[in-house]
């Protein structure tokens, strides 16, 4: 039924075609894996990216990147449709000539807004990281996505020094494991540019009296990066490092404060055959449901100059985890705060241009998208910009003009949490 259900669209449609026509169509559809898949060895997803070709393409009306530029090329059905060129042998991507081809394999936030408007269930995302990996395959990687994979294998995080290790510096608490946690807070690599929200957490988790860890001296990456630019076997390696870590601390719960490195955890660890035991959530879920315990009490109203604000659901979180409501839930519970909603929220959330490879292959539309985002945001009338992602701070932050930069407050959730505590 649910099948059905998503391609009923296509029944009207051939309901009205003439007989020819439809035989045609059923013909045409009998022939597509002898005449319009490739021979030999390939990675890429053909038989979605041929699907891809023959939707109406309603994600266009909500891809950031397309947005951003106001150029088909950039849409999710034109990507999909290069990679399909690209797979067939139809564009040689050893050719200079068609480096701009190849670039467009990488010219995508991985937002997945795609996936809510596709029939056939996936997201272009997916697709074009099939392609990635043909092309790593010939040894056809852009230059510019390799610099981060270097600090991957030098740092063992996405800096070029590792980040984990300035916890001192920065007056981060670290809580070794004695092998018997409750919680592992697993803390990402962007996360600790702010070492504001990593303190925060802590804070906020000690005041419950939640036994855990967060172990920093041994801390690396959780390898998202590697999964997205299709170094699998460095991905692979971080992931199996990560889950010996997670393990170690004997916690039955992890909770991130980064919701990309969540839905690495979870889904593409499993899609790599590597299960992490414990179950995973955003640390935003686990806050509510503290709160709704009575383990965590909001004791004071929010500070006026905080009062009102506007949330930015951060795409892994809002799609790719399907939680639109423990921030919401949160906010429910501070007293004194107007929490106003942009237009695209929840699962509709727009991107703010940083994640996946699109700020590697073209920074000058993630900070467009991100400036796009930004004045989504701006437009329900509120100063003080929420979100609960690191990445997410960092990409709305390169989208506030100069102009705005004195009004204009980004603050993660446990910034605003720690106000009222």
């Amino acid at each position: 039924m649910e099948t059905l259900e998503r391609y009923k669209w296509m029944i009207p449609i051939l309901n009205k075609a003439d007989r020819d026509v439809k035989r045609k169509i059923f013909k045409n559809l009998r022939l597509v894996k002898k005449n319009f898949y490739p021979e030999g060895e390939y990675k890429a997803d053909v038989k979605n990216l041929i699907n891809c070709m023959l939707c109406p393409n309603m994600c266009r009306f909500d891809c950031g990147t397309l947005q951003a530029t106001k150029s088909e090329a950039m849409s999710p059905a034109y990507k999909a449709r290069i990679g399909y060129y690209i797979t067939m042998g139809k564009i040689d991507p050893t050719k200079e000539e068609n480096k701009e081809f190849v670039d467009l394999m990488y010219k995508c936030t991985n937002e997945e807004s795609c996936k809510v408007w596709c029939p056939f269930d996936f997201s272009v995302v997916s697709l074009l990281e099939t392609v990635r990996d043909d092309l790593n395959d010939k040894g056809l990687m852009p230059e510019y996505v390799k610099p981060v994979l270097n600090n991957l294998h030098n740092t063992k995080t996405v800096e070029d020094h590792d980040i984990f290790k300035t916890y001192k510096d920065k007056g981060i608490e670290n809580i070794e494991t004695d092998g018997n946690d409750d919680v592992f807070y697993h803390i990402g690599c962007i996360s600790m540019r702010f070492p504001s929200i990593v303190q925060s957490y802590i804070e906020i988790l000690k005041k419950a009296g939640i036994k855990f860890s967060t172990n920093l001296d041994k801390k690396e990456c959780c390898g998202a990066p590697a999964f997205t630019l299709r170094d699998l076997e460095t991905a692979k390696e971080f992931a199996n490092k990560n889950k010996e870590l997670i393990e170690s601390s004997g916690a039955k719960l992890v909770v991130t404060d980064c919701p990309g490195c969540a839905s690495t955890l979870i889904d593409k660890y499993n899609d790599a055959g590597i299960k992490i035991e414990p179950k995973i959530i955003h640390i935003a879920k686990f806050i509510d449901q503290l709160l709704d315990e009575g383990k965590l009490v909001l004791k004071k109203a929010i500070p006026e100059d905080f009062s009102k604000i506007t949330l930015h659901d951060p795409c892994h979180l809002a799609r790719n985890l399907g939680d639109t409501t423990s921030i919401r839930s949160i906010f429910s519970k501070i007293k004194g705060l107007e929490f106003i909603e942009p237009m695209y929220n929840k699962e509709y959330t727009h991107c703010c241009g940083w994640s996946g490879a699109l700020h590697f292959a073209d920074h000058e539309t993630a900070i467009k998208e991100a400036s796009n985002r930004v004045q989504e945001l701006k437009d329900t009338g509120a100063n003080i910009l929420v979100s609960a992602c690191p990445l997410c701070e960092v990409g709305l932050g390169h989208g506030v003009n100069e102009k705005d930069k004195s009004k204009i407050k980004i603050i993660d959730l446990s910034e605003l949490l720690i106000k009222v505590l």
